[in-house]
């Protein structure tokens, strides 16, 4: 009779743990599945946030390289439109962007807005001598950031903390190109 009392009890204990095992594996698997899957619509929200960041940018230099020698009224208007649109996106993206992207799109900002200014204000407000004499040399400067890799660093960093954000950033390829001589077969 005991030994029924023993094996009974074990019994409802190994049911209870298996109930128990099912109701709280069900919960975690939903809460693992609503995780992932919110876990992806950030993730693929900022990569494309990444993406418009880099295309704003090289269509911003794209545009000032165009016009970096003589910027009409439209041009400025066109790239005035740009900027703004620029800074609006990535103010209202800080919450997806490192606080070091953060930074560095500042700086960018400043710098792109400075050649800017220097190419458009260089011919366009010049009255005295002095004031011509530095605002070309100040469009030649803007001119030569705006023609040479100055920007690339910030482009850059978006791509790196995308690789990283991808996990993508660290792995070497296993083959090289072109291929050794080793790996040919004769």
């Amino acid at each position: 009779m005991e030994i029924i009392k023993i094996i009974t009890s074990g019994l409802i204990a190994v049911v209870g743990n298996i109930i128990f095992y099912w109701i709280i594996k069900s919960k975690i698997d939903k809460s693992i599945e609503k995780y992932k899957i919110a876990y992806a619509g950030i993730f693929k929200e900022k990569i494309e946030i990444y993406r418009k960041l880099l295309a704003m940018i090289y269509g911003l230099q794209y545009k000032l390289t165009q016009c970096v020698n003589n910027i009409s009224d439209d041009d400025f208007k066109c790239i005035k439109e740009k900027f703004n649109t620029f800074i609006d996106f990535y103010l209202i993206n800080q919450p997806f962007l490192s606080i070091l992207l953060l930074e560095k799109l500042n700086v960018l900002k400043e710098e792109y807005q400075q050649c800017f200014e220097d190419s458009y204000v260089g011919q366009t407000k010049q009255k005295s001598l002095d004031t011509i004499i530095e605002g070309t040399l100040q469009q030649f400067k803007s001119r030569n950031k705006l023609l040479t890799d100055y920007f690339k660093s910030a482009q850059e960093d978006i791509v790196i903390e995308m690789r990283n954000d991808m996990q993508i950033g660290n792995k070497k390829m296993k083959t090289s190109f072109p291929p050794n001589s080793k790996n040919k077969t004769t």
